[in-house]
């Protein structure tokens, strides 16, 4: 029946969805261990600066120090941008699933209403005539 064909259909569409939305989890995860693990690098190398007392740094030290400040902080904006990006993502398809779920809803009471047999009333009533 076309009716099934479609649901179906919104099925397939929705497994589709579901997995591409995995894939972008994932993407973010990868994107988000990476940048940690950057951040981290950058931690240990200006820990090291930081521990040269300051009258014994050299000017390239200083310089450096300031540079790995600055990326650092690079990095963790870039981080909260993406973690931003994921909740709003992650939002938007909250409410992509609550539409579908409704769709599906009401595409699947008509299907329901054709398939089932008849109710213990119906059954009564054809019984009585």
């Amino acid at each position: 029946m076309p009716e099934e064909i479609e649901l179906e259909m919104a099925k397939i569409q929705r497994l589709r969805e579901v997995l591409v939305r995995r894939e972008s989890e994932l993407r973010f995860m990868m994107d988000d261990i990476q940048l940690c693990k950057d951040i981290m690098n950058l931690k240990q190398e200006l820990q090291s600066l930081v521990a040269i007392p300051e009258k014994e740094k050299t000017k390239m030290e200083k310089q450096r120090e300031d540079e790995l400040i600055q990326k650092i902080h690079r990095l963790v904006q870039k981080r909260d941008f993406l973690v931003d990006d994921a909740e709003v993502e992650r939002l938007r398809e909250k409410e992509e699933d609550r539409e579908m779920a409704e769709f599906l809803r009401t595409k699947l009471k008509p299907i329901d209403k054709s398939t089932q047999s008849p109710t213990s009333e119906e059954k009564t009533e054809n019984f009585q005539s």
